[in-house]
């Protein structure tokens, strides 16, 4: 009776173990963070968000993807694929004129640019903080000049 239960335990973990990996490998390596319709003028170039860097960090999906309900991030992490309907962010944060980045703004409020850049800058913020190793908090970090096209 145990063996048996030991066997069908071994394979949900296998399968299990399985979807996982699927699903893993299935996330991009890097993301472009320049939806045109948004971000119509810019003054430095689009973000190349280092997806799987932050996956192999282990950092928790709903660190960043995020849905509130009543103050609690009800986002189900199964929703979490490329084009789902609301789930990219500009499903709820939104392009304004004249952006200005504005650390205290409401969360519910906040405009596309602002949602990233508050999202990234405090996360990696708190790392630093922690003594670890962090993305970058300078905007020439996220968003280096364009090299000169080499002949």
């Amino acid at each position: 009776m145990r063996r048996g239960r030991f066997l069908v335990l071994m394979v949900i973990l296998g399968i299990a173990s399985f979807l996982w990996a699927v699903n893993l490998d299935a996330q991009p390596d890097d993301i472009s963070l320049d939806d045109n319709e948004v971000f119509t003028s810019r003054s430095r170039p689009a973000v190349e968000f280092p997806h799987m860097q932050h996956i192999d960090a282990e950092i928790e999906c709903s660190d960043c993807h995020h849905r509130f309900k009543g103050g609690e991030n009800v986002v189900d992490e199964g929703e979490l694929e490329e084009d789902a309907e609301g789930i990219k962010c500009s499903s709820c944060h939104k392009s304004e004129a004249g952006f200005r980045f504005k650390p205290d703004l409401d969360p519910t409020k906040r405009t596309l640019q602002q949602a990233y850049h508050r999202m990234c800058m405090s996360c990696h913020r708190q790392v630093k903080k922690e003594n670890k190793t962090a993305g970058s908090v300078t905007c020439g970090g996220c968003h280096p000049k364009k090299k000169a096209a080499q002949s």
